[in-house]
């Protein structure tokens, strides 16, 4: 594939990275904040990744 065409392919995904759509931006944000209530209440426990 010639630069230009992959320069042009990088943007795309690049770009798609950041499109969400609303319900599933707010399902990620109820996701995180529902793991973040687990770790504050002692539900669940965090790893360390670099003692992994």
């Amino acid at each position: 594939m010639p630069p230009i065409q992959r320069v042009a392919l990088a943007e795309l995904l690049l770009a798609s990275i950041d499109y969400e759509e609303g319900d599933i931006r707010e399902a990620w944000i109820s996701e995180v904040h529902e793991r973040m209530k687990a770790v504050n209440e002692g539900r669940s426990t965090l790893l360390d990744f670099d003692a992994l």
